[in-house]
């Protein structure tokens, strides 16, 4: 018998406590609404089921939308003292009991308000959320999983509600979109720029989210992030860099080489570790940490000035 078992056995032999199973399902196809489900126990006796669209959120909208109606059923509920209610969702839960501004607020709201009035009633009254990991399965919450999942409704032609989290995503990710497109013209990223591939062998392409590949990657390290910086957008003070630039500094390779490019310094070089062709950020870290000064500025031990 798991804790889950356990904790839900001593709950069912308990009288004055009204269990809560919710879930809300996010179909992968954006043809179809969200959906949100609560099942109200008593023992082993179900005593109300509800489900119903929410219209285009997002899944933790979805769960607080499930856990609204879990709330506001349960407090009806004859001789109830105890409000147990399970989700796979405690960030849902969290924000069920937050008044502040946020997405879904007018969920939150009603159950604030509703356990407001249950609370004046009985000092006894308490609510308890449980965390249910989806994958498991679990009793009650697989019925409430079930039950929000087999509600398909497509989107219709008339206005359909979207939450504020929902069109945060669905801006975020044009605004990606749009950015992976233009870092597709050479003229906008540069055309010295090197591309490298994710471990999946698509090209790297520009994000917001974690920082993106390249700072999550060697944002560690400032001093090394500048170092990845002028040699992937090919700044790095090398030969080539200077002939561009016209500065009066060696355009040649320490190995001998007439002129020193960053594809000398990455893979031909002999003056340098190098494997391989560098084709991932890991082999770029792997050649940083083997080459701790090159693409690094020599700085004058005198100053500038």
């Amino acid at each position: 018998m798991t804790d889950l078992d356990e904790l839900i056995a001593k709950a069912r032999a308990y009288p004055l406590t009204v269990l809560a199973a919710t879930d809300g399902s996010v179909p992968q196809s954006n043809q179809y609404q969200a959906a949100s489900a609560a099942i109200i126990y008593k023992g082993h006796r179900e005593l109300e089921r509800t489900r119903y669209v929410s219209g285009r959120v997002t899944a933790p909208d979805a769960e607080l939308n499930a856990i609204s109606s879990a709330v506001r059923l349960a407090v009806t509920q004859a001789n109830c003292q105890h409000i147990m209610v399970f989700t796979d969702s405690m960030g849902s839960a969290h924000k069920a009991v937050d008044p502040s501004i946020h997405s879904g607020q007018a969920f939150s709201l009603s159950v604030c308000r509703a356990l407001q009035e249950w609370f004046e009633v009985d000092d006894l009254c308490c609510i308890t959320f449980v965390y249910v990991l989806s994958a498991l399965q679990w009793d009650i919450h697989a019925d409430a999983h079930k039950y929000a999942s087999e509600l398909k409704v497509r989107v219709g032609h008339r206005k359909t509600d979207n939450s504020i989290d929902t069109l945060h995503s669905q801006a975020a990710h044009s605004v990606l979109d749009s950015w992976s497109s233009t870092f597709q013209d050479p003229t906008y990223r540069g055309s010295e720029f090197l591309e490298l591939q994710r471990p999946d062998g698509q090209p790297i392409q520009p994000s917001y989210l974690n920082g993106g590949p390249w700072l999550s990657t060697f944002g560690h390290s400032i001093t090394e992030f500048a170092r990845v910086c002028w040699c992937i957008t090919g700044h790095t003070p090398i030969g080539v860099y200077y002939r561009r630039f016209k500065i009066n500094e060696p355009h040649g390779c320490t190995c001998g080489a007439a002129l020193q490019s960053r594809q000398r310094v990455l893979f031909r070089c002999c003056d340098r570790y190098s494997v391989h062709y560098p084709r991932f950020l890991g082999d770029i870290a792997s050649f940083l940490k083997h080459n701790p000064t090159v693409f690094g500025f020599s700085w004058d031990p005198l100053g500038v000035g």
